[in-house]
């Protein structure tokens, strides 16, 4: 039963690389391709202490879709702080999508432009001054025969600190 259900779904791969070109599979390597993301500001400014707010937004292109935060049963999109992230209390709210199908598996979609909200604390010991906020966007881009290689996409904003 496995072994069917694994030729099913490679079959249709196996067919496609051997009708497509070289050159246009190369050009489609993974997620990051289809998908952007970018902070909607590029600076903030901030006393320490105070809850900042800020918005990253996702631009997927035409036919393709991500699966929402928290899907089950793929790669949902994520918004995750870098290793050297300086801020505290990091929350973010997702688009919800809307109610699909992928290879029979009920799943939440978004679709076209899309918009995360974030938001954190800056700490008492901040130093005054920029720093660099780094963050990166967990996608996995999907069409309705295949699915890309997963991304992290990186996002980053100057924060000032008065």
């Amino acid at each position: 039963m496995k072994r069917s259900i694994l030729l099913a779904l490679l079959l249709p791969v196996l067919g496609l690389a051997a009708s497509t070109p070289a050159p246009a599979l190369a050009a489609l390597k993974g997620s990051g391709d289809v998908v952007k993301a970018a902070p909607r500001q590029k600076a903030l400014a901030a006393a320490r202490g105070q809850r900042i707010t800020f918005d990253v937004t996702l631009a997927i292109a035409p036919k393709w879709h991500l699966y929402a935060h928290g899907d089950t049963n793929f790669i949902g999109v994520d918004l995750v702080p870098d290793d050297t992230f300086p801020l505290e209390e990091f929350d973010a709210s997702y688009p919800e999508g809307e109610p699909g199908e992928f290879f029979g598996e009920k799943v939440m979609m978004i679709e076209g432009s899309q918009v995360i909200k974030a938001e954190a604390v800056v700490p008492e010991s901040l130093a005054p001054g920029v720093h660099k906020v780094k963050l990166g966007v967990t996608v996995q881009a999907c069409d309705d025969k295949t699915c890309l290689a997963p991304a992290s996409l990186p996002v980053e904003l100057d924060l000032t600190v008065k």
